[in-house]
């Protein structure tokens, strides 16, 4: 299944479920939720395993977190009550950072890409020649987008970019008009592309950005 469809479909049903809970249909919701959240975690993690091999580690982080946290919830455990959750979450996921080594990128031929970092790391060289755009979500984890061997025909394309503790990094050819929009919430965008130099081409080849930054980095050079 398309892993946007699938997140997307998740938090459609979480919205769904908390206004039927606003509303009265489902009496106590927020408590039932409050203590069964972390089976989110344990999902998506789950997920995460399955459909990103690189992203393993990452995944069983999350995966482990979760249960930890449910396991909590419904007074099994009691193992944070001397100590805090998420800063062991961070903790862990610095080391990962700093421990993981370079892999090679996956070749891509297709007109759209679209990749979700979760706590895990992906690279990606896209060698379509009639690239579309597509997405990136790095949530705890690290994108990297090659595109200098791919083109650009008719119109332009569309890149989406997400990062919250954690970052993207794009490459372009150095003849693509890049158009950045976005908004860097204690984040950051670095547009490092050089301006085309062109005489001639009146429709040149454009890749348009949106970006949201939380927390996190986006990089764009050629």
């Amino acid at each position: 299944m398309n892993q946007k469809r699938w997140i997307g479909g998740i938090l459609i049903g979480i919205g769904i479920l908390i206004i039927l809970g606003n509303v009265g249909i489902l009496e106590n919701f927020w408590e039932t939720f409050a203590t069964y959240w972390p089976v989110l975690l344990i999902l998506a993690g789950g997920f995460n395993i399955v459909t990103n091999p690189a992203g393993k580690v990452g995944g069983i982080i999350v995966t482990t977190a979760g249960l930890l946290l449910l396991l909590n919830n419904i007074d099994q455990v009691q193992i944070f009550t001397h100590i805090s959750f998420w800063p062991v979450i961070l903790i862990l996921a610095g080391t990962w950072f700093l421990s993981r080594g370079g892999k090679e990128p996956t070749v891509v031929d297709k007109d759209s890409l679209n990749l979700v970092a979760l706590f895990s790391g992906n690279s990606s060289k896209v060698v379509s020649q009639s690239f579309k755009g597509g997405s990136s979500v790095s949530i705890f984890g690290g994108s990297e987008v090659n595109l200098r061997n791919a083109k650009i025909t008719g119109g332009g394309a569309k890149f989406d970019v997400f990062a919250m503790f954690g970052g993207a990094e794009i490459t372009v050819p150095e003849d693509w008009e890049i158009v950045i929009k976005g908004l860097p919430i204690f984040g950051g965008m670095d547009d490092k592309t050089s301006a085309p130099q062109r005489e001639d081409e009146v429709d040149p080849p454009t890749l348009v950005m949106n970006y949201l930054a939380l927390f996190g980095g986006v990089e764009v050079k050629n």
